[in-house]
């Protein structure tokens, strides 16, 4: 495959970018508009005015997929195969800590508990770009008080930043 052929996974993830935006508007009341890619001129992107009606679209879809989910593996198992070949379907390895790949798959699929993160995963952090500074945000979560032990990447007159309220967590 060259580097400019996309898999037919890649189209698939993209298909279902554009269903949790056409959600978003059609369920949540929000409108679609074009963005602007940073760094590219001329280039942009769809996104929406209300990006909280993108949280609740990507909410939804992400709810009915799991649904989809559990019943496409009780599909598997009706004709036949086990636990372990179901996990392997959802990219689990073999070993789990102590778990098997089967037991695995069983405990996230019928008791709702997704497997923990491999050793290697560093610590979770968001980013994103600050649409006041146009700074590129990481964002470490609501649990420290001052905003600057939270959130780095604001340019240093950034408004926001120097506005932004200490909240306890």
């Amino acid at each position: 495959m060259s580097a400019l052929e996309v898999s037919r996974r890649e189209q698939a993830a993209w298909r279902t970018r554009e269903l949790v935006r056409r959600v978003a508007v059609s369920a949540f009341g929000t409108t679609e508009q074009q963005e602007p890619v940073e760094g590219f001129h001329g280039l942009s992107r769809p996104g929406l005015d209300d990006p909280l009606a993108g949280v609740r679209a990507g909410r939804l879809v992400a709810d009915v997929a799991a649904g989809a989910l559990r019943d496409w593996a009780m599909r598997a198992r009706g004709v036949g195969h086990g636990w372990d070949a179901v996990g392997q379907a959802l990219g689990l390895s073999a070993e789990y800590g102590e778990s098997t790949r089967g037991a695995a798959a069983w405990e996230w699929l019928m008791e709702h508990r997704p497997p923990p993160p491999p050793a290697s995963t560093p610590p979770a952090a968001a980013v994103w770009t600050c649409t006041t500074c146009r700074g590129r945000v990481r964002d470490s979560g609501p649990f420290a008080f001052h905003p600057d032990d939270r959130e780095t990447g604001h340019h240093d007159d950034c408004a926001r930043r120097c506005g932004a309220p200490c909240v306890a967590p």
